[in-house]
């Protein structure tokens, strides 16, 4: 199969999957767990699951099938100004709880940081209209794109020094770069793993053979990258457990962005091997399914975490956080399942007027 053919890539799904659920279980460690986990060595593992194998994956993934067939600039424009406006609406709907509470006088929290909190989403939106810009100047150009990811990742730790103390500025530049406490996911250092999507899939489809898995050639490159990748583990763990800190997790730079780059190449690999043997599996048949409808589960179970955490923040300990996987998983599932029924029979009644 071709990468430009209409099936499915159902490693694609596999992968995102894996992230959208590695990411439920790191949200409830951050959101509802003690202390005393958070600061174990489960936390540190959990940081690490809910880390290189989740934002990485879904933003190489979206940049890899950005350009996979050809768009006019307004659809990019459209596409990533819905999802940054979806991003915002998310923010406020995951902490409707927390704004009742604030209401109420119960806690003191400025409302602002949570509603421009600069997550995923609306970094996603941000990433697909500068992609609709920036693929008219590359075009299919991947080096183009491959050094200036490396340039954003380079830059990123100087960037903070442009703040601004202003209020509204400070709002502005959270989504430009972080160093703020609403700051998760801004375009400084995390766009620089759409371009290498973007770069991977112009490389494959011009030396498709080059990355063939049945190339054999592929694993001498493999082994070197698999050795150092296991001899820095500590510092890829250690790092995804820094979330805030300089050029931790979420403000991280280039040596951060390199290993996990070469991880992801790893990671990759492994996860198409598993899906070539146990693809089938009905356990890999629903993370598939996960990975098919990953904006829907990513949102439903951010806003049930969200405002549960109201109440929970930081009091469960591991068995309480295992209960709370299972059970979010599950009615996250049941409602996407029954949205995605509605829509397909709202589509056929649709096509049976026609």
């Amino acid at each position: 199969m071709t990468i430009n053919e209409s099936k499915r890539n159902e490693t694609a799904d596999l992968l995102k999957g894996l992230a959208v659920l590695f990411m439920i279980q790191v949200h409830i460690m951050e959101q509802f767990t003690s202390h005393e986990v958070y600061n174990s060595i489960i936390g540190k593992l959990s940081l690490f699951v809910g880390g290189p194998p989740c934002a990485p994956v879904f933003l190489a993934a979206m940049g890899y099938f950005l350009l996979s067939k050809p768009k006019p600039l307004w659809y990019y424009l459209k596409r990533g100004g819905i999802l940054f406006a979806g991003g915002i609406l998310l923010n406020i709907l995951r902490t409707m709880h927390l704004f009742i509470y604030i209401l109420g006088d119960k806690v003191v929290y400025n409302p602002a940081f949570f509603i421009f909190g600069v997550d995923i989403l609306s970094l996603a939106g941000l990433s697909i209209i500068i992609i609709g810009v920036v693929q008219l100047v590359f075009k299919k150009n991947y080096i183009a794109y491959l050094v200036s990811a490396i340039i954003i990742t380079l830059i990123t730790p100087i960037l903070p020094m442009f703040g601004s103390d202003n209020s509204v500025l400070q709002y502005i530049n959270a989504f430009l770069w972080g160093n703020y406490q609403w700051s998760y996911f801004s375009l400084f250092p995390w766009f620089a793993y759409v371009f290498i999507g973007v770069a991977y899939y112009l490389f494959t489809d011009k030396y498709p053979t080059l990355v063939d898995f049945n190339n054999r050639k592929l694993y001498l490159f493999l082994i070197p990258v698999l050795i150092i990748i296991l001899a820095t583990f500590n510092y890829g763990i250690n790092t995804s457990y820094d979330l805030f800190g300089n050029l931790g997790y979420y403000n991280h730079g280039i040596k951060f962005f390199v290993w996990v780059v070469l991880f992801l190449f790893v990671y990759i690999v492994f996860i198409k091997f598993v899906d070539k043997y146990l693809g089938n599996n009905f356990i890999l048949k629903f993370i598939k399914w996960t990975g098919k409808n990953v904006t829907a589960i990513y949102v439903i179970q951010w806003i049930i975490i969200g405002n549960i955490a109201t109440v929970l923040y930081q009091t469960q300990n591991i068995y309480q956080n295992i209960a709370w996987f299972i059970a979010i998983t599950t009615i996250t599932s049941l409602i996407v399942l029954t949205w995605v029924k509605i829509n397909a029979h709202i589509k056929l009644k649709d096509e049976d007027i026609i």
